[in-house]
């Protein structure tokens, strides 16, 4: 679907989510579920390939991303300032135990953020 969008021109411009470092224990720990990585990663090349603008986006949620997670995801990712770290909103979580998780200080996430950024 995302190839016929690029393709035909009939976009221009996709924000894509990444939940986590692209390997398939730390995706399944944050989505709850077997995510076929090939198809994934297709999405990115296409996107990196494209003419279309894009960007990549990671929320990052305290306790369920390791510190290691946001630099790894830009090593493979090595996209730089295409990728946005999101800060997580408690408010309305899809698990209620996370309604209690506090968010990144802002200026610590952005900090986080443009590390990450010259990775490329």
């Amino acid at each position: 679907m995302l190839d016929e969008l690029v393709n035909s021109g009939a976009i221009d411009f996709v924000s894509m989510d990444v939940k986590a470092p692209l390997d398939p224990l730390s995706y399944r720990r944050l989505t709850g579920c077997c995510v076929d990585l090939d198809l994934v990663w297709r999405s990115i090349d296409l996107l990196k390939g494209s003419k279309v603008e894009h960007e990549f986006r990671m929320t990052v949620v305290p306790g369920l991303h390791q510190e290691e997670d946001i630099p790894t995801l830009g090593r493979q990712l090595k996209v730089g300032p295409r990728l946005i770290l999101q800060n997580f909103n408690p408010e309305n979580p899809l698990d209620p135990l996370l309604k209690k998780t506090r968010p990144y200080d802002q200026a610590m996430l952005k900090a986080m953020e443009r590390e990450v950024q010259e990775i490329s």
